[in-house]
């Protein structure tokens, strides 16, 4: 015989209760005659029950049919546990006429429960629909007041989840009217609602050309602080992947298998954080390489490389490689382009087997390359045409780039890099017309729908959505980087054999021999990445491999022809790459080796017995280039960027290079240079106009001296003095000696950064190292002017100078002197 389990747990719903309570009732009138409870004590507990249940059920809003059937429950067992009690000990009559009142209502309050559910979802769909056909009727009318679209008819609306927003669903009246007629309504709907900033309006085309989606999100979830989600399990290149939340709570998604991708932010907008969270998201793929292009010192790469080359809690490198210069960028960029051709021919079996319609099934033996591209402005002419050869043809080849700039300026980001761009996000804006030039055809974006740094608006040409969407992007601390390089380093694919194979292939395992020592300079490597570097062979310079042609094996130097023009003073040379060479030599002697003849020589003479190498061909006039080549002959006269637009118009069209960039560009060339000091504004007449620095400076210090006065010690190599006086600044008016916020602060690359420190030293600003800790100032912020105003006159600095450095301080104190 088995123990009954007793639960004296507590009860989990209305209906345990009621039973627990009638159990109780009939085990207190069984054992009446020993207890000699009065019937009053029956009445006044299931009473009191009666009445707390009722008022419980009014609360969380049952219907009237439940709460009668349970309340007659309630009554009927006092009724009868009260009767029992008075007339004890009961018959076997009284027995069963309780038994059989308790079956009833077990019986009803099941069924009564049954139902229940039904009836209350009954109810709030009824209350939601009532709420809903409000919100039809009043979208309507506004659609007449504020559009002034009449005779719009409200099909359905969709409440979000956690009730953040909902969608209308409306049909348009007949006549002509599509969802292109509402492009820029939504601020002016936000505005009618009265929604708060993070808040907004959005249309979007329904199932027809007929009918449009309004997505109306009345809670801010922009400005709330998302962080990255902790998944690290792998996903693949060739499906898109989320990187935020819009603001309906649905993920904002990014593509980087058959698109590439254009990334805009101004200074503080979070486009940094937006390029750490699509690296990490890559690092998931198995199939997907990471190289990274970042001219400016490596910051967004390095956090991806530094827990496997110093700190040792990676096993390899999330970035397979990253160009931290020119002639870096450029070897790498020459080497995706070898890729692209190689991968035509060499995997055309493989795509025929796969039936994969002419591209490239990539998986972890044969995988992507993703090529991430930061600050293409700062990006020299050429490196920026290879960026568009890949975007033309590495679509098939699974080799995709991601340019990011600070500014959506056609000298940032060309013509053929927007156009093969079908993924594009731009973060927050102070002016919305900085993003007209990225998204066409949207320039009234409401820069209130994304206000705070890491929002911004996300857009696909091709697979939506179509017009920009304002998002969040999800915030990825410094302590969440390291532990993804940990989860993901193990899965990250290595170069294909075909693809290792091409030309330039030969230089790619010596990749980290050529920017390890540059980037972690006088930091102690891993033992795994030591071992890259020492068994690299020769360190050669980006630069060097560049511009040598290996001539294959097996073949000889072709000879000249015999009815070719040779220069005079170059006859002895036999050969065009010797030709080449000397003339190389004669332009620039650091780039070539060989002794350029004085005179002629006889045909006969030797030529030299290494080929040497070939000259790097000329690329095309970067017409910023040729603006600052103007602005600089112009001297202290200057430009107004109206004429400025027109002279370097004139001079394009003259030597027949094609048309200028548009006005307002070449005006955000001059307020950049401004910005970094290699032009003086001047706004006291009627219009702007810009100088360059060493045209607008006293003859006496028409530029900085390379020899910071007689006492001073001399600028290192790659330091200016406009460097020099910026760092003082920062340093002392923030009382912080740190090389990393002078790294961050000033864009300059780690190297240059701890000389600078270095240096900053010698002239007494700050004192010696002490291991990673930031330097004592020597300096206090009182004696910031004095000291300014000392270091610009031995540097042969003026005011006017200081002033279009951003020193206005220091230039105040310089000029009263």
């Amino acid at each position: 015989m088995s123990m009954r389990h007793w639960d004296w747990s507590l009860p989990s719903g209305h209906t345990t209760f009621l039973g627990y309570a009638t159990e109780t009732a009939m085990t207190t009138v069984a054992l009446a005659p020993i207890t000699g409870l009065p019937w009053q004590a029956a009445a006044l507990t299931l009473g009191g029950a009666a009445a707390a249940g009722t008022v419980h059920d009014l609360r969380v809003g049952t219907t009237i049919g439940t709460l009668t059937t349970r309340a007659i429950s309630w009554l009927t067992a006092s009724a009868w546990a009260s009767w029992a009690l008075a007339t004890a000990p009961l018959t076997s009559t009284g027995w069963a006429t309780g038994v059989g009142l308790a079956t009833i209502g077990i019986a009803a309050n099941a069924s009564a429960n049954r139902t229940e559910s039904t009836r209350s979802e009954r109810k709030k769909l009824l209350k939601l629909r009532r709420e809903s056909v409000g919100i039809l009727r009043d979208w309507e009318d506004r659609m007449a007041r504020v559009a002034r679209i009449e005779k719009c008819v409200g099909k359905d609306v969709q409440h979000w989840p956690g009730k953040v927003g909902y969608t209308v669903e409306l049909d348009l009246p007949s006549g002509g009217t599509s969802v292109d007629d509402l492009n820029g309504y939504g601020p002016k709907f936000a505005a009618d609602l009265r929604l708060a900033d993070g808040c907004g309006v959005e249309v979007f085309p329904g199932a027809n050309r007929g009918t449009i989606l309004i997505e109306v999100t009345l809670k801010d979830v922009i400005t709330e602080d998302l962080p990255y989600p902790q998944d690290y399990s792998e996903i693949s290149l060739t499906e898109r992947f989320p990187f935020g939340l819009y603001r309906n709570g649905e993920f904002a998604l990014g593509s980087l298998c058959n698109d590439c991708g254009i990334l805009v932010g101004e200074t503080d907008a979070g486009k940094t954080n937006t390029l750490r969270v699509v690296t990490a998201q890559l690092s998931r793929m198995p199939d997907a390489l990471i190289w990274a292009i970042d001219t400016t010192g490596g910051g967004v790469a390095l956090p991806w490389i530094t827990p496997w080359a110093t700190e040792g809690l990676a096993s390899a490198p999330i970035v397979d490689w990253i160009a931290h210069t020119d002639d870096e960028a450029r070897l790498m960029l020459k080497m995706a382009a070898e890729i692209i051709a190689a991968r035509k021919a060499g995997y055309q079996q493989l795509m025929r087997e796969k039936k994969s319609d002419n591209k490239l099934p990539i998986s972890a033996e044969i995988p992507g390359i993703v090529i991430i591209t930061d600050e293409t402005a700062s990006l020299p002419y050429d490196i920026k045409e290879m960026i568009d050869k890949i975007d033309q043809e590495g679509r098939a080849m699974r080799v995709r780039t991601l340019v990011a700039a600070l500014r959506a300026t056609q000298d940032a980001i060309t013509a053929m890099m927007k156009l093969m761009s079908k993924w594009r996000v731009g973060m927050t804006v102070s002016d919305a017309e900085e993003l007209a030039y990225l998204f066409p055809g949207y320039i009234k974006i409401d820069p209130k729908d994304a206000p705070v740094a890491g929002s911004g608006w996300n857009m696909h040409t091709r697979l939506g959505p179509k017009k920009p969407t304002a998002m969040k992007v999800w915030r990825l601390v410094d302590e969440l980087m390291d532990t993804i390089c940990a989860a993901t380093a193990a899965r990250r694919p290595k170069l294909d054999e075909l693809s290792a194979a091409v030309d330039s292939g030969e230089y790619y395992p010596q990749r980290w021999a050529r920017t390890l020592p540059a980037l972690y300079k006088g930091q102690k490597l891993t033992e795994s990445a030591q071992h890259a570097v020492d068994n690299a062979g020769e360190i050669i310079a980006a630069a060097t491999l560049l511009a040598s042609d290996p001539v294959p094996s097996g073949t000889a130097p072709a000879a000249p022809a015999a009815a070719a023009v040779v220069p005079a003073g170059f006859e002895g040379f036999g050969g065009a790459a010797e030709l080449f060479a000397a003339v190389t030599a004669q332009l620039d002697p650091n780039v070539a080796h060989l002794a350029v003849p004085t005179a002629a020589a006889p045909a006969s003479a030797a030529a030299p017995t290494a080929p040497a190498p070939l000259p790097r061909p000329a690329r095309p006039v970067d017409p910023r280039e040729l603006g600052w080549e103007l602005l600089a002959v112009a001297g202290a006269t200057g430009y107004t960027p109206k004429l400025l637009h027109e002279a370097l118009e004139a001079e394009m069209l003259k030597r027949e290079i094609g048309k200028a960039p548009a006005p307002r560009t070449v005006g955000g060339w001059l307020t950049k240079w401004a910005e970094d000091g290699k032009a003086i504004k001047d706004d006291s007449g009627q219009y702007t106009r810009y100088v360059a620095r060493e045209a607008a400076a006293d003859p006496a210090a028409s530029g900085p001296a390379t020899q910071a006065g007689p006492e001073a010690a001399p600028l290192p190599e790659g330091l200016d003095a406009g460097l020099v006086l910026q760092a003082v600044d920062l340093v002392v008016s923030t009382q912080f000696g740190s090389a990393s916020m002078l790294q961050r602060k000033l864009r300059i690359g780690f190297a240059l950064a701890h000389n600078l420190m270095d240096f900053l030293h010698q002239l007494g600003i700050v004192g010696p190292s002490d291991g990673s800790k930031a330097r004592e100032i020597l300096v206090s912020t009182a004696d910031l002017d004095a000291t300014m105003m000392r270091m610009a006159d031995e540097l042969g600095y003026t005011s006017r100078d200081l002033s279009a450095m951003g020193l206005a301080a220091a230039a105040a104190s310089h000029a009263k002197e």
